[in-house]
């Protein structure tokens, strides 16, 4: 006896699958959030579309302006911190407050710009122009990417006042709540990502500032103990992203070395 013929795909059920599929899609778009669109590929994947909200497209337009203008040049320098760690928790307590380490980075970031003055200058067109102070910006991170308030003559204020305003500054940045002039020139910015574990990165440089402080995280290295053993200290990497016009290689390194000297010998924070 001869096999049956095995039975053809039924055809119905291939036709209904397109049909299937269209309720979805329209399910799916109409749940995507007000003012965004999901796109159905032809390869089945989706993507969203978020428009850029103006601050964004401000912050985009400088970041791009200045990678594209200004002459980068870079430099890492490494700094111990068990000294500095142990006077912010002497200070700390004394004090009632809870300092950050960031904190301390911008007191000696215009230290060293006191102690360099050279590099507390920017470029313009016909002239470099050298800062009468010291206004030090921060990296805050809002919804609408990262600003950088600033310090005014963060070089003459208390640790505990530098505290105070950076915690306001950075509270009112992520509920945007900043005025304009508040994240506006500064003579050099501190961008902190060591809280995320971050050890190195490189900063893009905020025009028209020369200057931009990248740091890492904490973290334990061994050194020798100078009796054949070794021992354990607290270390730092911190990048300086440098406008070649206004600090150059020479320049760039007497600041990093003022920086590693203040940073590991923190008394110098408060000699100003």
């Amino acid at each position: 006896m001869s096999a049956a013929a095995p039975a053809a795909p039924a055809a119905p059920a291939a036709a209904a699958a397109p049909a299937a599929a269209a309720p979805a899609a329209a399910k799916e778009e109409a749940a995507a959030p007000s003012g965004r669109r999901n796109l159905t590929h032809k390869t089945h994947r989706t993507h969203e579309d978020v428009p850029t909200t103006q601050m964004r497209k401000i912050i985009a337009k400088r970041l791009l302006e200045s990678k594209l203008t200004l002459p980068h040049a870079y430099m890492t320098v490494e700094v111990e911190m068990d000294a500095l760690l142990a006077l912010r928790a002497k200070y700390n307590a004394s004090k009632g407050i809870k300092a950050s380490v960031n904190d301390f980075l911008i007191k000696a970031v215009a230290a060293s710009l006191r102690a360099v003055p050279e590099a507390n200058a920017h470029w313009t067109e016909d002239a470099i122009t050298f800062n009468s102070q010291v206004d030090v910006a921060f990296a805050a991170a809002t919804p609408a990417g990262l600003v950088t308030p600033v310090i005014r003559e963060a070089g003459t204020k208390s640790v505990a006042a530098v505290a105070a305003e950076a915690k306001d500054m950075a509270g009112r940045a992520r509920n945007n709540k900043l005025m304009p002039e508040e994240y506006a020139g500064g003579a050099t910015s501190v961008s902190n990502l060591g809280m995320f574990g971050i050890h190195e990165f490189i900063a893009v440089l905020n025009p028209p500032q020369a200057s931009i402080f990248a740091v890492g995280a904490t973290f334990p290295k061994a050194f020798p103990d100078g009796k054949g053993g070794v021992e354990t200290r607290s270390v730092m990497r911190i990048s300086l992203s440098h406008d070649s016009r206004v600090i150059d290689d020479a320049l760039a390194e007497k600041l990093c070395g003022a920086l590693k000297d203040i940073v590991e010998n923190p008394g110098l924070i408060f000699a100003e």
